[in-house]
Formats: structure tokens, sequence, C-alpha cells
């Protein structure tokens, strides 16, 4: 399956750049870079290293914290680049998606970006233990989703979804956003 871009620009709202801030929550920002190969289109995610403090061994989309006055699209652009090596100057940002709440306590604005040149992945030693590419066509079937009971409310849902996939599980934040990612391009719909 590939996307065709300009369906994509039209289904996702526009690439605001501003913060959504709310009081109590810290900005963050991630990226959804979407990348076209022989077989169809990929998303590409990070495998969190598994002696980090926070979020250890998770899967995720490459992203951060805000740091000083940079608009979201930079932070999430920087942080890209930062972990995973993949250059601003080599995207074409498609749209923004609905900002979410992290249970560690950041508002998250999520970017959908198709990479322009050949990837030449460099993860973050630091942080990053593999990067790797999930085929999006694969995702569009229902059987390979499930739901587990959220821990925390102050996310604002009940049930968080998870992909497993290629014998990896893509849930949480990060399951959530894919889920946000899929409805908003009319691929599928994982249900509630």
């Amino acid at each position: 399956m590939i996307l065709d871009d300009r369906d994509l620009r039209h289904r996702l709202p526009p690439p605001v750049l501003d913060w959504r801030t709310r009081e109590g929550l810290r900005d963050a920002a991630v990226l959804l870079p979407l990348v076209q190969r022989p077989h169809g289109d990929v998303l590409v995610f990070t495998q969190r290293r598994a002696d980090l403090s926070s979020h250890a061994g998770q899967i995720s989309f490459p992203g951060g914290g805000r740091e000083g006055g940079e608009d979201a699209l930079a932070c999430a652009l920087r942080e890209t680049e930062e972990e995973i090596g993949l250059p601003a100057a080599g995207m074409d940002v498609l749209g923004r998606l609905p900002d979410r709440i992290s249970i560690a306590g950041h508002l998250v604005a999520a970017f959908v970006a198709r990479v322009r040149t050949a990837p030449d992945y460099r993860p973050l030693e630091s942080e990053v233990a593999e990067v790797f590419e999930l085929r999006v066509g694969a995702m569009t079937d229902a059987s390979l989703w499930s739901f587990r009971p959220a821990k925390s409310r102050s996310v604002g849902f009940t049930r968080i979804p998870a992909l497993d996939l290629d014998g990896r599980c893509v849930w949480g934040l990060t399951g959530v956003i894919l889920r946000d990612f899929l409805r908003a391009s009319a691929t599928f719909d994982p249900g509630d």
C-alpha cells in the first residue's frame, strides 16, 4: 500500500507549529516518518534502550521534549535527526495529528512527514537500541490489533490500542498516535 501524499495532506490537519501547552504538562513532539519502499509504505519506529530510566525497551516514534523557544514542528524534526539521523531537509511534512497526553505528563504534538530521500538511519546510541520499519498495509489487519486497559485515566482513554506485527508490539501512546494516523489517512479504523 502506497499512500498518496496529496490525499494525506487533504485528510490530515495542517502542520500548525504552535504548542498547545497545558498547565501541569510538559511540551513534547514526535514525528511519524513515512518511507516509500518497493513493497509499499512503511512507518519508522525506534526501540528504546532497555537500560534507560524511563520507557525502557519501549517502541516509539522519534521525538522528545521541547528545547527553549522552538516550535512544535522544529522540536519533532530536531529530535528525529538526533535520534535516528534523518535530516529535516529530506522531509516533506504532510500534517499534524491530534495532540495526546502521555502517562509521563507530556502533551505530545505528532506530525507526519514523507521521507523524500533514501533513509540512512543512524541511531543515537545513548537512547535508541534499534530503528526499524513496519508496513502500513499490514497494519490494516484487524486480527493484529487488541486493547489493553489504561493504567491512568489522565491520558483520556480507558483502553489503549496495541498492534502486534512482525514480532513487535506497538502500544501505549505510540499505539494511540498510530491509530490516529491510520484513521486520518483512511487506511483503517482499529476501533476505540
